[in-house]
């Protein structure tokens, strides 16, 4: 199995020994894994070599998009497969989940990535506030957010640094908000994080969201067409959004650049106001904030992302990234040892049981459940990786010592296994999105012939890094949407941006 390798949770032998991780697995299953360690920053160019060369090890967990590589046969149709999984095809059912599944058929009829299946869509991703600084500036979020815009919140982070720069927190020049998934670490040159959050509210793909539909094309529902979000009215309502959060001096340009420890250090000092956060780094922000400020010295709260020209999420299904299975597999193992294999899969990445164990460790030696069904730890364990805090020098963490609650296996579930080590201050995150905000209808799937897929990938590529390149200058403010449109839009048009809207819009007309 490749395993993507977390720096922040790095794989150590104590996984493989008695209590960690892959020894549960194999007293559970009678199955032991043998584990191809990649780096999570170079595991999507490992993942493709691997496969284009043949040598991809048979389970390739945490895979986002598999389209690139159906074509040339290094992947297996794995829909071939699901009457030999059970949990997942119950998951399927109890869950209703048919049609969004429907989304990742190829033009031959059969699919080839095992996603993700959830319950409910949880928008994971949002903006950490330091809420004592906002009340101080004068602003009760709780009461604000509903509504919102992203000018409304930038009109209030001028106020927030006009108050930090009169304490003497910052100073003139200085900005409040520095973040973290957006550069060098893990924004993978597209803006990662952020930007994906921003255009959201647009409706629209931008930054980690490109890949979507090849270059972050979008669906129009209202013109019954795909459109390409880069080149929209809407990309332009967005990075104006963008801009005049840099222009205001409040969004750091080095956000599109800098390492992530960087942008957290930042934040820890108390020199930014604001962050992005999700549910497995909100514990870790609260400790570095307490180790550099001191308890009782700062309050946070999560915010409800604000309004673009739409009322969505970020989310927009129920599906998340998968686990694809290398035709290594099935040529090595035969019919009869593969579907073994794909039994073994089905019950790791989709039976109550192992996701339950993978999340928390084993009943009654890492945790309990009450009476009320909720989970706790056992005294010696905290877990930064659920957002459980340390509170005692003797305590070890769940993840970083045992491989528990780590991010190649825990994408499925239950909302209740789901949100099962949601601290308060989450769930009631995640109960004020769900009454705030909408879901948006997730786009039509489109299943290209193998000579058209492996068009759209060619146009896709070079379109996707014109569109990367001009987002990044437009979001550090070295370019002005406005001044420099027309020559974006040219340069964006000459990498046969017209020729693949056509071919997903004549598809989606020859599928109606």
């Amino acid at each position: 199995m490749f395993f993507n390798d977390n720096d922040a949770y790095p794989i150590k032998d104590s996984w493989y020994g008695e209590g960690g991780i892959f020894n549960e697995i194999t007293k559970e299953t009678n199955v032991s894994l043998d584990i191809t360690i990649v780096n999570n920053a170079s595991y999507s160019d490992k993942v493709t070599l691997a496969i284009s060369g043949g040598t991809a090890p048979y389970i390739i967990p945490k895979m986002y998009s598999e389209t690139a590589y159906v074509t040339g046969g290094g992947i297996v149709p794995v829909s071939e497969y699901i009457q030999y999984m059970s949990n997942y095809t119950g998951m399927i059912e109890e869950y209703d989940l048919q049609s969004e599944v429907d989304s990742l058929l190829q033009e031959d009829g059969k699919y080839y990535r095992l996603p993700g299946l959830k319950e409910a869509a949880l928008q994971n991703y949002s903006i950490l506030i330091r809420s004592d600084l906002f009340e101080a500036a004068g602003y009760d979020v709780t009461a604000l957010e509903e509504n919102w815009t992203w000018d409304e919140f930038t009109d209030i982070l001028v106020d927030v640094k006009a108050y930090m720069v009169e304490q003497g927190i910052v100073g003139e020049s200085d900005y409040i908000w520095s973040d973290r998934w957006c550069g060098a670490t893990s924004g993978y040159g597209q803006g990662g994080c952020l930007l994906n959050l921003m255009a959201a509210t647009f409706g629209i793909y931008s930054g980690w969201g490109i890949t979507s539909n090849s270059a972050g094309l979008y669906f129009d529902w209202d013109n019954d067409e795909f459109v390409l979000s880069a080149t929209s009215d809407k990309y332009k309502e967005y990075m104006k959004a963008v801009q005049r959060l840099v222009s205001e001096g409040i969004l750091d340009p080095e956000t599109w650049s800098q390492e992530d420890d960087t942008a957290d250090g930042k934040f820890y000092r108390g020199e930014t106001a604001l962050i992005t956060t999700n549910g497995t780094t909100y514990t870790t922000q609260i400790d570095g904030l307490e180790s550099q400020l001191g308890e009782g010295n700062f309050s946070v709260y999560e915010i409800v992302i604000p309004k673009g020209n739409c009322n969505y999420q970020t989310e927009k299904s129920r599906l998340e990234c998968g686990v694809c299975i290398s035709s290594t597999a099935l040529d090595e193992l035969g019919e009869d040892e593969f579907i073994k294999m794909m039994r073994f899969v089905d019950w790791l990445w989709y039976s109550e049981s192992a996701l339950t164990m993978t999340k928390w460790g084993v009943e009654g030696e890492h945790y309990t459940v009450d009476e009320d069904g909720n989970y706790l730890l056992m005294d010696e364990y905290y877990c930064g990786g659920l957002s459980i805090s340390q509170t005692s020098d003797d305590q070890v963490d769940l993840r970083l010592e045992y491989g528990y609650g780590c991010g190649n296996f825990m994408y499925s579930g239950s909302l209740a296994l789901l949100i099962s080590n949601f601290s308060d201050e989450l769930q009631d995150y995640y109960n004020r999105m769900d009454e705030y905000r909408d879901l948006c209808e997730v786009d039509p799937a489109i299943a290209m012939s193998e000579d058209d897929s492996e068009m759209a990938n060619l146009w896709a590529t070079p379109l996707q890094d014109t569109i990367n390149t001009w987002t990044l200058k437009f979001a550090m403010g070295q370019a002005d949407i406005e001044a420099d449109w027309d020559t974006y839009v040219a340069e964006v048009e000459a990498q046969n941006a017209a020729n693949l809207v056509n071919l997903y819009n004549e598809y989606y007309s020859a599928s109606k």
